[in-house]
């Protein structure tokens, strides 16, 4: 347990070694939500590209109003004024729009004012040229992750080709003789491959492309070409499994025989026998096979690749302030993760532990937050506040 890089330096050390591909790639805007610019992107369109209408409402002539209130009883739709509706182009005869809400339209197409106290000059209730965009108006800068709202603004703008970052291949091997898909009902010695799923969603949420292989035997000859194939097809291979000390783990000693093997065993648990390496200038990772290591491994690790090659900081969770129900038991050498579920109590939040030892594994991975010690603190006590990473939004929290 003693002697371990953090998990600092573990990323430090492969960052330094690793410079992630820079390609950009033109997406059309309907699919680049979700998605990384690389530059800065400016507007082409000015609009609206005329003068339109603030308001729903009349458009008239505002030379008719000089002298205060017109004659208006012989006006005629078409003739006098026109409808105009908010956005609104209108004919250039007119010049002021007046609010709906201002007059009366009988069936017969003739006008009523509601009041005679109103100010009409030319301009009023109408909106400029270029007044929601113009041409060369920025947009949104690089590295940005393209929102909703800003799907939106570059339409305005007339972006319908977007440069963004190219997302990063992550091959995923899951390794173990023991191991069946999901589908199938675990016999005596199986054990389902939940990994898969786990980091398969974890990567697409980060903004990667995942590559998810088929289970592999612990079968050294069969190990090898399935990595070799994965470094042919990814910019990044994850390994999972064989990582540790058994009489299968083969992935270890694979990844030091084939390239850089940076580090084996992490001062963060659980999951500390992953290891971390360099294969033709890609990293490559060996994930701890238990589903909370790969987890915590996918969290801290996994999340950190994959926005350097996006070229985005890693995000950052909700944080709440939490009275612990019980004791945590931790190391001084190790970051020690805690999946926790955030309550209401009655004078704030309070945090109920979930241990992952056997039995209790489901209220492990679907409780809603989770603390990490720092390398140094041995225990947290009950009755202690603790600052936790929420899971799920904090509306969740009952």
């Amino acid at each position: 347990m003693d002697g371990f890089a953090s998990r600092e330096q573990v990323l430090a050390d492969l960052f330094s070694r690793w410079t992630p591909s820079d390609e950009t790639e033109l997406v059309p805007l309907d699919e680049s939500i979700g998605r990384i610019t690389t530059c800065e992107l400016f507007s082409v369109n000015t609009l609206p590209v005329y003068r339109t209408s603030a308001c729903d409402g009349i458009a008239v002539k505002s030379e008719l109003f000089k002298n205060g209130m017109p004659d208006y009883k012989m006006w005629h739709e078409g003739v006098e004024f026109e409808r105009a509706d908010t956005g609104d182009d209108f004919d250039d005869r007119y010049d002021a729009v007046i609010m709906i809400e201002e007059v009366d339209l009988t069936p017969d197409g003739m006008i009523k004012f509601i009041s005679e106290d109103i100010d009409i000059v030319s301009g009023t209730n109408t909106t400029a040229i270029g007044s929601s965009i113009v041409s060369g108006e920025f947009i949104i800068g690089a590295n940005m992750p393209i929102r909703p709202s800003d799907l939106a603004a570059l339409a305005m703008g007339a972006c319908c080709m977007v440069p963004v970052r190219r997302k990063p291949r992550i091959a995923f091997i899951p390794t173990g003789t023991e191991l069946i898909p999901p589908q199938m009902r675990p016999k005596r010695g199986q054990n389902i491959d939940t990994n898969s799923l786990l980091v398969r969603e974890t990567l697409r949420a980060l903004g990667a492309e995942p590559v998810i292989f088929p289970i592999i035997i612990d079968d050294n000859e069969l190990l090898e070409k399935t990595l070799d194939a994965a470094l042919l097809t990814a910019d990044i291979v994850v390994l999972n499994g064989g990582t540790a000390k058994g009489g299968e783990d083969y992935n270890a000693a694979l990844i030091e025989r084939k390239g850089q093997l940076l580090h084996h065993y992490v001062a963060a648990a659980p999951g500390r026998p992953m290891a971390v390496s360099m294969i033709n200038d890609k990293p490559v990772i060996n994930l701890p096979g238990p589903t909370i290591a790969a987890f915590f491994g996918a969290d801290w690790c996994l999340s950190a690749i994959v926005c350097r090659a996006l070229h985005i900081p890693v995000p950052q969770k909700e944080r709440v302030v939490c009275t612990l129900t019980q004791d945590i038991d931790s190391s001084p050498t190790m970051a020690i993760l805690c999946r926790i579920e955030v309550k209401k109590g009655e004078d704030g939040y309070v945090a109920e532990p979930r241990s992952f030892r056997s039995g209790t594994m489901p209220s492990c991975l679907t409780s809603n937050a989770m603390y990490v010690s720092p390398i140094g603190e041995s225990k947290k006590k009950a009755g202690e506040k603790i600052e936790v990473e929420l899971l799920r939004g904090r509306e969740f929290i009952h």
